[in-house]
């Protein structure tokens, strides 16, 4: 088969290409930076650019399937710009490639990104995809659009598939890396009283369910999260363990995380419980269904 994969250089593109190139899959990948057209022997890369809705639309010639993993890092100062681009990138990406699937005849399976930022911030309720609540927030907002601009894509008999990632481990990038060294040097802390819940996932696993998904032909809303959420604090001392280290700083209260972040705060101090039961009766396995076992694999 033939996948195009938009966010291709970034931490889970690079995962599930090179899953798919070692099983013997073509890839096609569209980038914003054009010195990666040159440079890969791989991947077929091919020049867009969302926000001006450019795009090299050979890109999709013989294409079997379209993931769409694109749009700007939510980890970054939330200016008033930033802002406007997080949500932008991504309805922008999804309405140039809609506009280009459309066309195509051939392509029959969209795979978008999504997360589980749509889901409120609330420890008493274990979240499912049939979950109707929608968190009030920033992140909420841009989610709920994101995966609301694929339902054109929807109505002209394209199968979409839209997966809402949760916090994914890897010391590439992403939330465990500054946690992890912090937490090694005896920095480590936690917010609050260290009860909100993270569903997390490992880079692994996250991957290979994205591919195990389409293989299966599944559509509709999937959470990718670990079958074990777990609480802020644990997490830490979980990472402790494993370096043989001490938490030996006092926790961080709420209201000064929200004195200093203002409402991106949201990112700091999330909780949500989120259930991968969905994806478990598939029939997929995790490789790393526990926390523990997935940081003694990504901290050794």
């Amino acid at each position: 088969m033939r996948f195009l994969v938009t966010g291709a250089t970034g931490l889970i593109g690079r995962k599930i290409t090179s899953i798919l190139i070692k099983r013997g899959d073509q890839v096609n990948a569209l980038t914003t930076n054009k010195k990666n057209i040159s440079n890969s022997s791989e991947i077929d890369f091919y020049f867009w650019n969302p926000e001006l809705c450019i795009i090299d639309e050979k890109c999709f010639k013989d294409v079997d399937v379209v993931i769409n993993l694109a749009g700007s890092p939510i980890a970054q100062l939330w200016t008033k710009k930033a802002k406007k681009s997080i949500l932008e990138s991504r309805l922008k990406s999804v309405k140039l490639l809609e506009r280009l699937l459309l066309k195509n005849n051939k392509i029959k399976y969209f795979v978008c990104a999504s997360a589980i930022g749509i889901y409120p911030s609330n420890m008493d309720i274990e979240f499912n995809e049939e979950s109707k609540y929608i968190s009030n927030s920033f992140l909420g907002n841009v989610v709920n659009k994101w995966e609301e601009s694929c339902q054109n894509i929807e109505n002209h008999n394209i199968k979409v598939l839209k997966l809402r990632i949760g916090l994914v481990l890897s010391m590439e990038s992403g939330l465990l890396k500054p946690i992890a060294i912090s937490t090694k040097y005896f920095l480590g802390c936690w917010f609050g009283m260290g009860n909100n819940y993270y569903s997390w996932i490992h880079i692994d696993d996250i991957a290979q369910s994205i591919i195990f998904l389409i293989d299966n032909n599944k559509r509709g809303i999937y959470n990718l999260v670990s079958p074990n959420p777990i609480k802020s604090k644990t997490f830490v001392l979980e990472i402790a363990n494993i370096f043989k280290s001490k938490v030996i700083l006092p926790s961080i209260p709420y209201r000064i995380v929200k004195f200093f972040s203002g409402n991106m705060s949201e990112l700091l101090i999330f909780n949500q419980k989120v259930s991968s039961e969905k994806l478990i009766l598939e029939g997929f396995k995790f490789k790393f269904p526990d926390l523990r076992l997935a940081l003694k694999n990504l901290l050794k």
